[in-house]
């Protein structure tokens, strides 16, 4: 990819003298950022402009090119990278639009130019992009006319929109952040958001990578890329909608949705993700902030009223306010013009107006071992204090570095000099109190996830009759249709998930004597290829404690499913002794389309779908994601065990998990599948699977 970033010279192909000729704002950027390379102009017409002769071919100039960006209509495209390849130009950025995204016959030319570069062994950047800048070497090719308002500095960005990446780098100026990097991905026929990243991971000038995305290819190979990057990766999501237009054919479907698999995959990889520019910009500047290794904070506080907000928020996101030393508040209180405020973590400091003492106090603070990071708040008048307070964020700045501790800085003041702090520090700088302890908290969670990532928990294996099970799906693919339930119990019993005990009967008669061999009371449950949901139609019956009841059961159900539900066929019953007890819980996998094989974990039973209180993954898992998708569960609690209750056999969901996981990975013909209940019972009691769906994936 560096070769796309620093090129000796560029051909811009779309030049002519028209005055709304978009190539020539390509042009102009490239001038006004200081490419230090060669510039040649293309166009069909040929001409001069801004002094420099328009070749009407790029195989009419006389010298090597190592970049065309291309902006000419889209039906032109094949034959000027016919052209490129034939003159030995082996990068492009295709900038031009009317491909794949406005119907067949611009898909019909995105293949044209996918043979073409696979002819030439090119690789380009596009269609439909806006461009590349690399602010090292004044390299910017987008076509809207630019001024250089974003400093030099060390973030790079991939963007799946044109016009999303421009306004981000309005935000990065007016945030004082600096760019390094930056390229409009586009319809990405050839180079692929992931080889970008993994590029960007390598780069020196990177330090911090952004990435816009409405859609992911890869998924795997975006974690596999992401998981190895020391660089922080930060990444906006949108498009987030799409996955709920569909009908779910199982709970795991409905409750798995794509947004929850992005969610759950950024997380396992290392992704800081957000969902709005506040949060982007916040988020890009506390990551540059030391690591806070630990959630002991404190806050220092110009204003009481600053103070309670960041206590609150403080509390909101699971951070500690360390407890002072009386010698250390007490040697604060020497300070004070009168002993109206008492002092204790957050320190309300608004009877201090020397900010030499400020600086000392933060010393101070920094210097105790409990201390993790400072929250300092400072409200002030620009006329009045705005050099000392200018002065006093340098010399805070330095104490941080020294102390190898962050301190996040919130300001109170004129707008103006909230700007000017903002492009002069090389510091974050925030305006609004929750949002400051928000990151301060993503800053810990951030480098606390990478350093467990650096000790990698192993994927077990467990023994399974993968074969056996493999051939069981045969039947069902032969005919069409997806396992019975006694189908998939049996392939579940193949990886050693346990499942309650069901004889599988085609009549009233069979299912009598089923109940007689299991023993009373039993449940009975329909056996049907277009039954999905059974209990949704009453196609479950329960806590039947005799023969009669058994034999009612069985005409009642048959007799209403086809009432409501004539073209059902109805292939016979599953009987299962009642199982008593325990907890319930819903394990799901599905096959997703981006990231692969994915794993969940909610609570289950009717309401599973109405609460949707679930965890996910992407899989394979380990022990330690096992468990903290159960702990991740807001019903955690009833199953560690409260108020007197006794707690349930994690061990056992863990190793259900983990089994499940394998499965879904070993067997992608299977498209969804979920237990519903596993019922989980006390402490080394185990656990059991009383019902099963599976969906085939379809062809």
């Amino acid at each position: 990819m560096r070769e796309i970033f620093y090129p000796n010279s560029v051909a811009v192909i779309g030049v002519s003298n028209s005055p709304d000729n978009m190539g020539r704002g390509i042009v102009y950027n490239l001038t006004e950022f200081g490419f230090q390379g060669i510039i040649y102009e293309v166009g069909p017409k040929g001409g001069v402009f801004a002094g420099r002769r328009i070749y009407k071919s790029i195989l009419d100039i006389p010298d090597h090119v190592d970049l065309a960006v291309i902006l000419t209509p889209a039906r032109t495209i094949p034959s000027i990278l016919e052209e490129c390849g034939q003159k030995g130009t082996q990068w492009a950025v295709v900038e031009s639009g009317g491909f794949g995204e406005y119907g067949e016959e611009g898909k019909k030319i995105e293949e044209e130019i996918v043979q073409v570069a696979k002819k030439w062994n090119m690789r380009f950047v596009g269609p439909n992009c806006i461009g590349v800048i690399n602010m090292e070497n004044g390299l910017c090719t987008p076509f809207p006319p630019l001024k250089r308002i974003v400093r030099h500095g060390d973030i790079s960005m991939i963007s799946q929109s044109g016009g999303v990446g421009m306004s981000v780098l309005n935000l990065m100026a007016n945030e004082g952040l600096g760019l390094n990097k930056f390229v409009s991905a586009g319809n990405m026929l050839n180079i692929q958001t992931e080889e970008l990243l993994a590029y960007f991971i390598e780069d020196p000038g990177t330090k911090y990578i952004l990435l816009y995305l409405e859609g992911i290819q890869d998924g795997g190979k975006l974690m596999e890329i992401a998981r190895r990057s020391p660089k922080p990766i930060v990444a906006f999501k949108a498009n987030i909608g799409k996955f709920g237009k569909s009908i779910a054919s199982s709970h795991t479907t409905s409750l798995s949705s794509n947004d929850r698999v992005v969610e759950a995959a950024f997380r396992q990889c290392g992704i800081v993700r957000v969902h709005d520019a506040t949060s982007l910009g916040n988020d890009l500047k506390i990551l540059r902030l030391p690591a806070m290794r630990g959630k002991n904070l404190a806050i220092i506080s110009r204003s009481g009223g600053h103070a309670v907000i960041a206590a609150d928020a403080c509390e909101m996101s699971g951070l500690t306010l360390v407890q002072f030393p009386r010698e250390f508040l007490e040697e604060i209180e020497k300070h004070f013009r009168a002993s109206v405020i008492k002092l204790t973590n957050p320190l309300d400091l608004g009877d201090l107006f020397d900010l030499e003492i400020y600086l000392r106090i933060i010393d101070r603070t920094l210097a105790q071992k409990e201390v993790d990071g400072i929250v300092f708040l400072h409200t002030f008048n620009a006329t009045f204090e705005g050099q000392a307070s200018r002065d006093l964020f340098a010399r805070v700045i330095e104490l941080s570095q020294k102390y190898d501790k962050p301190v996040a800085l919130y300001v109170s003041t004129e707008d103006q000099e909230v700007s000017y702090l903002k492009k002069n520090l090389k510091h974050p700088v925030f305006t609004q109190v929750v949002e400051t302890i928000r990151a301060l908290e993503l800053n810990r969670r951030y480098f606390a996830e990478k350093q467990r990532m650096q000790q990698p928990a192993g994927i077990p294996s467990f023994a399974v009759e993968k074969e056996r099970a493999r051939s069981m799906l045969e039947k069902p693919r032969l005919e069409r249709r997806d396992p019975l339930l006694h189908e998939a119990a049996e392939i579940l019993r193949l990886y050693g998930i346990p499942i309650v005990r069901g004889i599988p009967v085609p009549d009233e008669g069979e299912a009598i004597k089923a109940a007689r061999e299991l023993g009373f009371p039993v449940a009975m449950k329909v056996i049907s290829q277009q039954i999905s949901h059974k209990s949704d139609i009453g196609g479950v019956q329960l806590n039947l404690r005799s023969e009669a009841g058994v034999a009612d059961a069985y005409r009642d159900m048959v007799k209403r499913i086809r009432q409501a539900y004539p073209e059902v066929n109805i292939e016979g019953v599953l009987i299962q002794p009642m199982v008593t007890g325990g907890r319930e819980l819903i394990v799901g996998g599905r096959q997703d389309e981006q990231f692969g094989p994915v794993v969940l974990v909610g609570l289950g039973g009717i309401f599973v779908e109405i609460f949707g209180e679930v965890s996910v993954r992407v899989a394979p898992i380990s022990r330690r994601e096992a468990i903290e998708m159960i702990d991740e569960l807001r019903g955690a609690a009833i199953f560690r065990g409260v108020r007197g209750l006794k707690p349930s056999d994690i061990d056992a969901i863990v190793d259900v998990l983990l089994r499940f996981s394998q499965l879904v990975c070993d067997l992608p013909e299977v498209g969804e599948i979920d237990i519903n209940p596993l019922r989980v019972f006390q402490e080394k009691e185990g656990c059991l699977a009383l019902d099963v769906r599976m969906i085939l994936k379809k062809d």
